[in-house]
């Protein structure tokens, strides 16, 4: 490749090469990342860019990192929560949807883990676990984003709570968390992608509707039950099975573990996930996305409920969701859509009456 010329600057070609994955993005044909390097260059900085060139793209140092941390947890915590085996094959394009991103992203996660060790990489078989994912597995490569994840709890709680309004700034939360600004990012991102904040024009945050009364709450288990049980009713209504084993590791995962070594994200992540699968397998795409609207209105008071949870309602509830999949693997939706209904009826008197 030719070099660049600018005001006689003249960009050494290893500065402008394509990055080392054909589809993560041509970010040295993009104006502003040439100006931007340019700048860097003029202003003497070139050991410094050359560093960057050796390592990869520019762009995934200065763009995706955020992203790229927050993938590797969420795989890493999708196997702990479901159990994975050594041995078991990670694919990359089911993680992409599992996780809503590009394949990209999960890819470059993956390469990641496989340095580290996590996985290994197999000439024409993918990846694969190499080593059984535990807490210590996922401090180990969470570092970084610890602090986000932290604070991305402390904000629900906080904002379920009424201890933070529906709008606000990032400086108000910086004041109220006493958070880097990294950390907060990070968790507002996550947040973002989860659908419960948006940024507002000009400035700030604001909180998406969520269900911050007893009578909303008590309304959305009726209204869930209404809507799943009838998703779980339609004609088309197929089973994945290879979704519906998953989900029963991971539920058999959950009731393995110690209460104390349960969290409320770990829990509502499984929990969530149970009930949006069953209603995609209706092939409606309106029932799923009513599931989805309902996971992320309850998202912040399950998270400030879960205390409140007993070893024995968390035990019962895993045991609810495997016999409705038991069911369901066998072809009895009429026994799943009882099962279904007395578990959503019997979760709302158990909230009501801690309540």
């Amino acid at each position: 490749m030719h070099a660049i010329c600018h005001r006689r600057t003249v960009l050494p070609s290893s500065l402008v090469r394509r990055p080392r994955y054909r589809d993560e993005g041509k970010w040295c044909n993009h104006p502003q990342a040439l100006c931007f390097l340019l700048q860097l260059y003029t202003l003497d900085h070139r050991q410094t860019l050359l560093s960057m060139a050796r390592k990869g793209s520019f762009g995934d140092a200065h763009v995706s990192s955020g992203l790229h941390r927050e993938i590797i947890g969420d795989i890493l915590r999708l196997g702990r929560d479901e159990g994975w085996a050594v041995d078991a094959p990670v694919g990359e394009k089911p993680l992409a949807a599992r996780l809503g991103v590009s394949r990209t992203p999960v890819r470059r996660a993956l390469i990641d883990l496989s340095e580290r060790g996590i996985l290994r990489r197999e000439l024409g078989s993918g990846f694969k676990l190499n080593r059984p994912i535990d807490a210590a597995v996922i401090a180990e490569c969470s570092n970084d984003a610890a602090g986000g994840a932290e604070l991305y709890r402390k904000i629900l709680n906080d904002r379920a709570s009424g201890l933070i309004p529906l709008s606000v700034t990032e400086n108000a939360l910086l004041v109220h968390f006493g958070a880097s600004r990294g950390d907060l990012r990070r968790a507002l991102l996550r947040l973002s992608a989860e659908g419960i904040v948006q940024r507002q024009r000009g400035h700030g945050w604001q909180f998406s509707e969520s269900l911050d009364n007893p009578q909303a709450i008590l309304e959305s288990y009726a209204f869930r039950e209404a809507v799943e049980t009838a998703a779980l009713s339609q004609p088309d209504y197929r089973i994945d099975g290879a979704a519906l084993e998953r989900m029963r590791n991971a539920h058999e995962a959950l009731m393995r573990k110690p209460a104390s070594e349960i969290a409320p994200d770990m829990w509502f992540q499984v929990n969530a996930e149970f009930h949006e699968t069953l209603a995609s397998w209706s092939r409606n795409r309106f029932f799923l996305q009513a599931v989805k609207r309902q996971n992320a209105l309850r998202r912040m008071h399950q998270f400030v409920d879960f205390p409140q949870l007993t070893p024995d309602q968390i035990k019962q509830s895993c045991e609810d969701h495997l016999a409705i999949l038991d069911a369901l693997a066998a072809g009895d939706r009429p026994r799943a859509v009882a099962l279904l209904s007395a578990h959503l009826s019997q979760a709302a008197q158990d909230w009501h009456n801690q309540n």
